[in-house]
């Protein structure tokens, strides 16, 4: 489960945010608040933060381009 991200993400955890392709490295997958599975079309060219450090299960998702401004919220889990 997403909830023990120092665990899932190993050397990852500390990075200041994860690329998409890291995360398919991991073989995890992302979904929404309401659970639902983000398809990996829709994630290409995003970059993923850890929303609180002290729950380190949310991450925010922004453009590339863009990383100072978050516009998901979504979570990481083993798939």
């Amino acid at each position: 489960m997403a909830s023990h991200g120092k665990e899932i993400l190993g050397e990852y955890y500390e990075n200041e945010h994860l690329t998409h392709e890291q995360i398919e490295e991991l073989g995890l997958r992302v979904v929404t608040e309401e659970g639902e599975t983000v398809p990996a079309e829709q994630l290409q060219g995003k970059v993923f933060r850890i929303q609180d450090r002290d729950d380190a299960s949310g991450y925010v998702v922004s453009p590339m381009e863009t990383t100072g401004t978050a516009t998901v919220l979504c979570y990481l889990q083993a798939a």
